[in-house]
């Protein structure tokens, strides 16, 4: 029997003359490459660290093996406040294990869709 190889393809993103969709992606991933050596994540981090050691969901309080900070409110799109939203204070950030992360993103992207937002 031999297996199917499914390729998967990356949607392509058209390069533009300015500010286009290829530019706000490099944007997005250089601002998230910073925001992933903050202060503020750091410290949300220790914070999901528990006795022995070992990290804790915020949302559920099992043991998690990675922490996945999350924002309360969610960033959005780049535009003229995503910085704003990226760089928030510890106290809008939770760590959460991959189970709750997941489920958050699922709905924050099932209300975005519910309410035809770009």
């Amino acid at each position: 029997m031999s297996k199917k190889v499914v390729k998967k393809t990356k949607k392509k993103i058209s390069k533009m003359d300015g500010l286009g969709p290829y530019e706000i992606k490099r944007i997005r991933q250089a601002l998230r490459k910073v925001w992933h050596q903050s202060h503020a994540r750091a410290l949300v981090v220790k914070r999901c660290i528990g006795r022995g050691g070992f990290s804790y969901c915020e949302a559920c309080g099992k043991r998690s093996p990675k922490v996945y900070i999350d924002h309360t409110i969610a960033c959005g799109d780049v535009d003229g406040g995503f910085i704003e939203r990226l760089f928030t204070p510890s106290k809008n950030l939770t760590g959460m294990c991959k189970k709750c992360h997941d489920a958050k993103t699922k709905e924050e992207r099932a209300l975005k869709k519910m309410l035809g937002t770009p």
